[in-house]
């Protein structure tokens, strides 16, 4: 019985994150984004998505991706960060490391801050593409 326990808490700890990746481009920093093909979903006129992001280096907390759910609101164009984790290998893979990392991503954002998107940017296209997928 424990260990049915461990193998359904492990395989909800694991839908969690995508296996249906599709590269959607890379930052000004050399960062490969992309976006969980699969896991789009729109409630109440509000688009939830998740997003990988395969750093160019090694960080220096050992961290080489992170895996992100975000809330989109695509009339007022505006994203809210809602979790998050790192990980040691690219593709969300590797040892988890989230406890290492502040709660703050690499542009300045914290956890359910609503926030408007630079135009153009990586995560603005990105935003705009989920959004279009269901809206």
């Amino acid at each position: 019985m424990r260990n049915f326990f461990i193998f359904i808490i492990f395989l909800f700890s694991f839908s969690a994150y995508a296996s249906n990746w599709q590269e959607f481009g890379k930052d000004s920093n050399g960062h490969i984004h992309y976006v969980d093909m699969d896991n789009i979903e729109e409630s109440n006129g509000v688009i939830y998505y998740w997003s990988l992001m395969d750093f160019l280096e090694v960080t220096t907390l050992g961290t080489r991706s992170i895996v992100s759910k975000y809330k989109a609101d695509c009339i007022d164009q505006k994203q809210t960060w809602l979790s998050y984790a790192y990980f040691s290998e690219p593709m969300g893979k590797g040892k988890k490391i989230t406890s290492l990392v502040p709660v703050w991503n690499h542009y300045g954002s914290t956890l359910n801050e609503i926030r408007s998107l630079t135009p153009n940017s990586i995560e603005y296209q990105l935003m705009r593409f989920v959004c279009g997928k269901k809206m």
